[in-house]
């Protein structure tokens, strides 16, 4: 008999339950700065792509995506911020044949509110789904987050999956192509039978290689690479992905992420085709450098590291001052911040232009940013206001997508 869920304080605690007395827009919780990857955040995107055999994104894959969608990149695809792929032809192709494919990717909540990096992917899978007419499967990694820290409450990381499941439903996801689910409370069933048929495939020394872990990591960290692997598979998902089971095993996956994380998924590729499943396709983005520099990791107890998509305007202010004072002679992040976050391509144009030609002072160009991330804070906070509890138990519901 199994053993019965818990906690080390009190009982199984289910996140529909949270939900029912959770307000989502009170007091910000406390961070917990815990990264479960600890990846490099300045390797090159050619390392990335030599030691991966990913592949670069191209003008003639923007110009396909382009001539079947009938709609102009993202300005993520269009800059190179999306820099490479795995197998996109392939989705493309699906795409081109009227056939189904469905977009998967999550987010390991671990704080009151994401910040600006980790927005990129977010923003650019809704897109992908709207442009697509894509559903998709959004992982809350509650599990991972535990496993990681003994000493963290469930009853805290189930806030940060409300906290964080709210940030990302404000990208404005469409709630009858997408469901979101939390790992504790949906994994079971047809899920687990994807989790049990591809970790017996990996072994751990093959984890230790792509992740890094060692002997001293606890077993449940090893088991999660397998449990990331079953979102890969629409059969993870009967009865919301189709209705017709015979044919969840032909409709392949395109994962949206950063490169950085690419290593949990690299077992699921070598394996997927043994239990006859297709390996995911995916598309990788750069990680936004942190305020203080292209080499320096985000961090929330570093005031001018990182912005949070919940701070108000004279934060916002403050810290791109302390980020960039009077007098600073390289002006590289701040321009790199536009390259993500100004929409406008002429208006890029020109402000890199000018400031190649030392016709824009250093605080001109700070102004320039600061109005541009206010603008976009504002706008997801307008955004998040509108996700209630109720929004969230629609999402979060197993049902039949459209």
């Amino acid at each position: 008999m199994a053993a019965s869920r818990g906690t080390p304080n009190g009982a199984y605690v289910r996140l529909v339950d949270v939900l029912s007395t959770t307000k989502l827009n009170g007091a910000p919780l406390a961070k917990a700065d815990r990264a479960i990857l600890n990846a490099p955040t300045n390797a090159k995107h050619d390392d990335f792509i030599e030691t991966s055999h990913a592949q670069r994104v191209d003008q003639q894959l923007l110009d396909r995506f382009t001539q079947l969608t009938g709609r102009k990149p993202h300005r993520y695809l269009r800059r190179g911020i999306v820099f490479a792929h795995r197998d996109l032809h392939l989705i493309l192709d699906r795409y081109e044949s009227g056939l189904p494919i469905y977009l998967f990717t999550g987010r390991g909540p671990s704080s009151d509110s994401l910040h600006l990096g980790h927005s990129i992917p977010f923003e650019f899978t809704q897109w992908l789904q709207e442009t697509l007419g894509a559903k998709l499967i959004l992982m809350l990694t509650d599990d991972m987050k535990i496993l990681h820290d003994k000493d963290l409450p469930i009853q805290e990381v189930r806030k940060y999956d409300i906290a964080n499941a709210t940030d990302i439903l404000a990208f404005g996801f469409d709630l009858s192509k997408t469901f979101m689910f939390s790992n504790m409370d949906y994994i079971g069933g047809a899920f687990y039978q994807n989790i049990i048929s591809i970790a017996r495939h990996i072994t751990v020394s093959s984890i230790k290689e792509a992740l890094g872990f060692t002997d001293d990591h606890n077993v449940g960290m090893f088991y999660c690479c397998s449990t990331q692997s079953a979102g890969c598979f629409a059969s993870s998902f009967p009865g919301i992905l189709v209705a017709d089971k015979a044919s969840l095993r032909s409709i392949p996956c395109l994962i949206p992420c950063s490169y950085d994380i690419d290593g949990y998924f690299a077992e699921v590729r070598k394996h997927a085709g043994k239990i006859g499943e297709l390996a995911p396709s995916f598309l990788y983005s750069s990680l936004l450098p942190s305020l203080q520099g292209a080499d320096q990791k985000m961090s929330a107890s570093v005031k001018t590291s990182a912005i949070y998509l919940t701070d108000e305007d004279d934060v916002v202010r403050e810290k791109i001052i302390a980020a960039f004072p009077i007098g600073q002679k390289s002006m590289d992040v701040a321009l790199e911040w536009l390259r993500f976050f100004l929409e406008d391509d002429e208006e890029l144009a020109t402000i890199q232009t000018k400031h190649r030609a030392h016709q824009l002072l250093s605080i001109e160009l700070r102004e320039i940013l600061t109005d541009v991330i206010i603008k976009t804070v504002r706008k997801f906070k307008t955004n998040r206001q509108g996700i209630s509890n109720d929004v969230l138990r629609a999402f979060m519901t197993p049902r039949l997508l459209e």
